[in-house]
C-alpha cells in the first residue's frame, strides 16, 4: 500500500473496512473459448491453439454459460467497428498473456480503445460494449477490461481549455468536429456520444468486476435491466461525462437489486461545459434496490451521489432501499450526496449521511479532505486544472451597428452575442495512469487484482 495512503487510514483511525474485499472464484476454463487479436483469425475453431480474432466471433460460437478468454491487445468489434454486442449470457475474462499461459489484467492489457475511424462505423446500440441477454436465470460477466474512449472523443483544435500539462484540450460539444487520435493530430474527429458499457434491458443477472472505464464521453456504466442482480466491484472510473455510473431494474416490484463495492470514482464531468447538469459519481434510480459500500468516490462536477429523483408512486418510493455504507468521499464539488430539499437539490456532507431518511443504512462513511493522501497516484495537473475549473460568459453589443440602428429606430430589442469559455472540460485522463488505483488503499475502493 502507498506510504501516504497508509499514513491516511491511520490517521482516520474511525474507518473500518473490515470484510469488504473477497476473493474472486476461479476461471473455469474446461470448455472455454479463446480470443487474440495478434495471433487469431476468426476461420479458426477458437481453441487455445486457433484462437478467434475478435470478442464478438467468440461470443456468436459461444453456447451458453460459455468462458472466453481474452489475450492482450485492442478489441472493438468485427470490421473494427466502434461496438462490441454481448447477446449471449458468456464470461469474458480478459488480462491474458498471449500464450494463456499467464493473466495478469494491469501487465497484460486488454483493451477497448476504439479509433476516431470507428465512431463513424458504430452498430447499432448506444454502446461501445452493449449487453442485451434476454434469458432470465443466466449470468454475463466482463472481468478484466480496459475501456478507454479517450482516442475516440473530439478535442478543441484551438487548444481551448488546456490547463499546463495536461495531456489534452477540452472536449469539444457533440456535433462539432475537433482532433482527437492517440497523438490528438487526427482532424475532423466527431465524437459520438455513444455509453462505455451499455445495458440494453437485458434480463440477465451481470457482474462487472476488475475494469476500467475512462474517457468516457456519455456515462461509464448505463442502462435498464430486469434481472435479479448486478455486481459491480472492483473498478475504475476516471473522466467519465453525465456520470459514471446509472445502473436501474427494469422490473416492476423493485426485482432489480444492485451491488456496487470496492470501486474507485474519479473526475466525473458533467454534461455541458458550463457545469450546471449532471456530473455525478453514482445515480440512485426508483425501482431499484441499491448496495454501495467501501467506495471512493470523488472529484464529481455535481455530486459524488445522487439520490435526488424520487418515485411518483408514493407507496413505492417508501420501500425503496438505498444502503450507503463505509464508502470515502473526495472534494466532490457540490457535495457527496444531493437528495431533494424545497424544490432545489439539497447537497449533503458524508458525515452528515444518518440524517437522512432516504438512506436506509448510512453508517461508516467519511470525507477525505487532503489530496496530498493521492500523491504519486492521481495526475496532479488533471487534479489541479480540475480543482481550478471555471466557466465565464461575455456579452458584446454592438450598439452603432447598421443593424442596431435600425432596429432601435423601429423599436426593436438591439441584438449582440455572447460568448463562453472554460478553463477545463472533459479533457483526456492518461488511461495508463487510471490503472495506478487498483489496491491504492487497502479495503477501500478498487483494490489489487486478484489474478
Amino acid at each position: 500500500m502507498n506510504k501516504s495512503l497508509g499514513v491516511l487510514v491511520g490517521v482516520l483511525g474511525l474507518l473500518t473496512w473490515s470484510g469488504a474485499y473477497q476473493a474472486f472464484a476461479e476461471i473455469d476454463t474446461a470448455n472455454a473459448l479463446y480470443v487474440s487479436a495478434a495471433s487469431g483469425n476468426n476461420r479458426n475453431d477458437g481453441s487455445k491453439e486457433k484462437p478467434f480474432k475478435n470478442i464478438e466471433k467468440a461470443i456468436t460460437e459461444a453456447k451458453d454459460g460459455a468462458t472466453i478468454l481474452v489475450a492482450e491487445g485492442n478489441y472493438f468489434g468485427v470490421l473494427d467497428k466502434g461496438n462490441i454486442i454481448v447477446s449471449k449470457p458468456v464470461k469474458i475474462y480478459g488480462g491474458h498473456s498471449p500464450d494463456f499461459a499467464a493473466r495478469d489484467v494491469l501487465k497484460h492489457r486488454t483493451l477497448i480503445q476504439p479509433t476516431p475511424e470507428s465512431n463513424a462505423t458504430a452498430g447499432p446500440g448506444q454502446g461501445t460494449m452493449q449487453i442485451n441477454v434476454k434469458k432470465p436465470g443466466t449470468e454475463v460477466v466482463i472481468d478484466g477490461l480496459i475501456f478507454d474512449r479517450g482516442n475516440s472523443i473530439a478535442y478543441s483544435a484551438a487548444g481551448e481549455g488546456k490547463p499546463e500539462g495536461v495531456e489534452s484540450p477540452m472536449m469539444v460539444e457533440v456535433g462539432k468536429a475537433g482532433i482527437g487520435g492517440a497523438d490528438l493530430k487526427t482532424e475532423k474527429v466527431m465524437t459520438k456520444q455513444t455509453g462505455t458499457l451499455w445495458l440494453d434491458n437485458p434480463s440477465c443477472d451481470l457482474t462487472i468486476r476488475n475494469c476500467v472505464f475512462v474517457n468516457s464521453p456519455f456515462y461509464g456504466i448505463l442502462g435498464m435491466w430486469g434481472g435479479k442482480k448486478a455486481e459491480i466491484v472492483n473498478n475504475v472510473f476516471m473522466a467519465c461525462r453525465f456520470a459514471s455510473v446509472d445502473v436501474r431494474g427494469s422490473q416492476a416490484a423493485f426485482q432489480g437489486e444492485v451491488v456496487f463495492k470496492n470501486n474507485t470514482v474519479l473526475f466525473t464531468w458533467s454534461r455541458t461545459k458550463d457545469f450546471q447538469d449532471m456530473g455525478i459519481g453514482f445515480y440512485f434510480r426508483p425501482g431499484t434496490i441499491y448496495h454501495v459500500s467501501h467506495n471512493i468516490i470523488g472529484l464529481s462536477v455535481n455530486a459524488g451521489l445522487d439520490r435526488a429523483v424520487s418515485d411518483s408512486n408514493k407507496a413505492k418510493e417508501a420501500e425503496r432501499v438505498t444502503n450507503v455504507e463505509n464508502n470515502l468521499f473526495f472534494l466532490n464539488k457540490l457535495g457527496d450526496l444531493a437528495v431533494p430539499g424545497g424544490g432545489k437539490n439539497l447537497f449533503v456532507k458524508a458525515e452528515d449521511f444518518e440524517e437522512i431518511e432516504k438512506l436506509t443504512k448510512a453508517g461508516g462513511n467519511k470525507r477525505l479532505t487532503d489530496p496530498a493522501a493521492f500523491k504519486g497516484l492521481i495526475n496532479e495537473p488533471y487534479l489541479a486544472g480540475f480543482l481550478a475549473a471555471s466557466y465565464k460568459e461575455t456579452a458584446e453589443v454592438d450598439r452603432n451597428s447598421d443593424a442596431n440602428q435600425f432596429r432601435a429606430a423601429l423599436g426593436m430589442n438591439i441584438q449582440g452575442t455572447i460568448k463562453s469559455s472554460v478553463s477545463m472540460f472533459a479533457n483526456r485522463y492518461p488511461w495508463e495512469e487510471a490503472l495506478k488505483f487498483f489496491g491504492a488503499m487497502e479495503g477501500a475502493g478498487a483494490q489489487k487484482i486478484q489474478n
